[in-house]
């Protein structure tokens, strides 16, 4: 049955006021509405429509009503209006986000604690697989002893190393570190592939009087740590907000949300389980894959370079949230990621699409 004006109009201020006070909200506070202009009784009438249609629920005998999920779907589709950031709030996330420009996992890191001062709520966000990323830089540093760091740095800031236990000797080093960076600088992480690097050892060999043995324990690390880049992480911030809101009160429910988003693999999952087709995706209550989030909402936008979706930003909240705030908050940052990854992946000024 589709929804008259009326009801649409009822069911928003509805919402609306939950989303604001998180108590049932009652026929009186809706005919205080200066727009709403109906009596008491009309809307009472309205409201039974409404639960009976499923789009709300009366939590117990003589309280107001409150959303059911369905209700929270129609508004969120149908029904929610745009809401304007201010203009001093966007200047102040524009200089946030352009003081990283060129270091990704912090600007990743400063986008997700950024949306959490935006909205308070707590955030999620992946990093990109960066296995097209460009190598601009490979380091090996004598620590002491046989102890030799492996530095990976990809044009876009990103930084992978790990040690290792090798007898070289500085001057075969040196030598080999010039090497590889003739050699592989300026290729994605998918062009450096095992053949390849094969290929390498032996013009090494002809070059350089280094054991056979450690080359290839070098290029091996060489190569695993470059894979490395075909990994994502997950940053979670302001976990400690949903205290904040009386649905999460219950000591239970509240432990059960930390320890979900405690764990890093699944978080992983839930953020990485939209669509890439979709800007905005928004997931409420029963929507969720995991039984931990059926009280919330997660909202996600993707964040792209020329148009293809690299990474997701998200909020996690109450089922009340206030999606429109949400929504665009993520749009703008998203925007204002996609410009700076843009700048960072090309080199040049303009824009992300």
């Amino acid at each position: 049955m589709e929804l008259n004006e009326r009801k649409r109009k009822i069911l928003q201020t509805i919402i609306e006021e939950y989303i604001g006070t998180a108590e049932p909200v009652g026929s009186r506070a809706i005919s205080k509405r200066s727009d709403m202009e109906l009596s008491s009784a009309t809307i009472r009438n309205e409201m039974a429509d409404l639960e009976d249609m499923g789009y709300l629920i009366q939590p117990h005998t003589s309280a107001g009503r409150v959303p059911t999920d369905v209700g929270y779907r129609f508004y969120v589709d149908s029904l929610m209006q745009r809401y304007k950031i201010s203009m001093e709030a966007i200047a102040r996330m524009q200089r946030e986000l352009e003081n990283r420009v060129n270091q990704l996992d912090m600007l990743i890191k400063k986008a997700s604690v950024i949306t959490s001062a935006l909205t308070n709520y707590t955030t999620v966000v992946s990093t990109p697989k960066l296995n097209s990323a460009i190598i601009k830089k490979i380091d090996l540093v004598m620590l002491g002893g046989q102890s030799v760091m492996l530095i990976v740095v990809t044009k876009t800031g990103i930084v992978r190393n790990r040690v290792i236990n090798i007898d070289i000797s500085a001057s075969e080093l040196e030598q080999l570190t010039g090497i590889l960076n003739s050699r592989l600088c300026d290729l994605t992480a998918d062009e450096i592939s095992y053949a390849r690097l094969e290929i390498l050892q032996k013009e090494i060999e002809q070059r350089l009087c280094i054991e056979p043995n450690i080359l290839i324990n070098i290029l091996n690390f060489v190569y695993e740590t470059i894979g490395l880049l075909d990994t994502t992480e997950v940053y979670v911030d302001n976990v400690q907000s949903i205290f904040d809101y009386p649905e999460y009160r219950d000591v239970g429910k509240a432990r059960e949300i930390l320890n979900f988003l405690g764990d890093k693999k699944s978080v992983q999952t839930l953020i990485g389980s939209g669509r890439d087709d979709r800007d905005i995706q928004i997931v409420i209550g029963n929507e969720n894959p995991f039984e931990e989030l059926r009280d919330c909402s997660l909202v996600t936008v993707n964040y792209s370079v020329g148009g293809k979706p690299i990474g997701k930003l998200g909020v996690i909240g109450p089922k009340r949230m206030n999606y429109a705030k949400v929504v665009s908050s993520l749009d703008c940052i998203s925007e204002n990621i996609n410009k700076i990854l843009y700048e960072i992946y090309t080199g040049e000024q303009g824009e992300s699409e």
